[in-house]
């Protein structure tokens, strides 16, 4: 399967895969620095399918490869996973367009920063998020990876998907703890995937849902394991980026960069950026994640969400 899709003007294929650390988060794969981004995806058919994106630099936009021929069904999930994981569908226009009234922020506009690495499903992004509290960067992905590699289903060429709510299910509390490594989070996560399996809750309809954030807000934090944290990153990612979703990295990262490395009161880096509404939250890690992209380094994304 091959095909091209096409891209928002000024989209960076780079700036998004380096958004935050889902990039180094298994099933996720990075060869050649960038150049391509690789992950492999359930299939709503059964099995598994693997992707490879890489932008296209003959006729623009990102294209896409799958090996075999997946049926129309298949095909048409792997285009939306795509597109979902790049954020190409996502209107940032309104967000750069407040970013241009500050001179201090105009950056923001003038680089389309702003689109975040997603996984090709809600669901994935939910349960990375829960592994990623109360922990170190390094446990997360080694539970991340664990996961996949117990309970993911396999593609042809071998690799394995992020594992599917009734497959991460069928772990139960002893699995995800014994073969995972989730440590309390084991009971949390063995309910939590038995509601998306039974379609008590269903995450893939966050991406479309009209209600007020702090209406969809209210439904995650119901889920186990998800506190305001995990909510308000889930938020950011589904395109409702309002909230700051603070944790340590980021309280410390913005002491550094306005305060001399004095810790502050949560209220006061709230109201720094209380004047982009609807994309408080967004405008906030574009401005801790600055410095990543202006000499292309990276060296802090492995220890933030991130």
């Amino acid at each position: 399967m091959r095909r091209l899709l096409a891209t928002p003007p000024g989209f960076d294929f780079r700036r998004t895969v380096f958004s935050h650390g889902w990039y180094a988060l298994a099933p996720f794969e990075t060869p050649d620095d960038a150049a391509r981004l690789v992950t492999t995806v359930a299939l709503p058919s059964g099995g598994a399918a693997t992707v490879e994106l890489a932008p296209s630099f003959s006729g623009g936009g990102v294209l896409l490869r799958s090996p075999g021929r997946p049926a129309a069904p298949d095909a048409r999930f792997l285009v939306a996973a795509a597109r979902r994981m790049l954020g190409l569908d996502l209107d940032l226009r309104p967000f750069w367009d407040l970013a241009r009234t500050r001179r201090e922020t105009s950056w923001m506009a003038e680089v389309r920063a702003g689109r975040l690495l997603r996984a090709p499903t809600a669901w994935e992004d939910l349960v990375k998020l829960v592994l990623t509290t109360n922990c170190s960067w390094a446990l997360t992905t080694r539970m991340t990876a664990a996961s996949v590699e117990v309970s993911g289903r396999t593609a042809p060429d071998g690799r394995r998907a992020f594992a599917a709510p009734a497959d991460l299910a069928a772990l139960g509390t002893r699995g995800l703890r014994d073969r995972v490594g989730a440590g309390y989070r084991a009971p949390l996560l063995a309910e939590l995937a038995r509601r998306v399996a039974d379609r008590e809750v269903d995450p893939e309809t966050w991406d479309s849902d009209p209600r007020p954030p702090a209406e969809l807000k209210r439904e995650m934090l119901d889920l186990p394991g998800v506190g305001p944290y995990v909510a308000e990153n889930l938020l950011r990612l589904v395109g409702r980026p309002d909230g700051p979703a603070l944790d340590s990295w980021l309280r410390a990262k913005y002491a550094r960069v306005y305060h001399g490395g004095r810790a502050v009161r949560d209220r006061t880096i709230v109201r720094r950026y209380a004047r982009f509404g609807a994309f408080a939250g967004l405008a906030l890690w574009c401005d801790m994640t600055r410095d990543w992209f202006d000499d292309e380094g990276r060296s802090e994304v492995g220890s933030a969400l991130r």
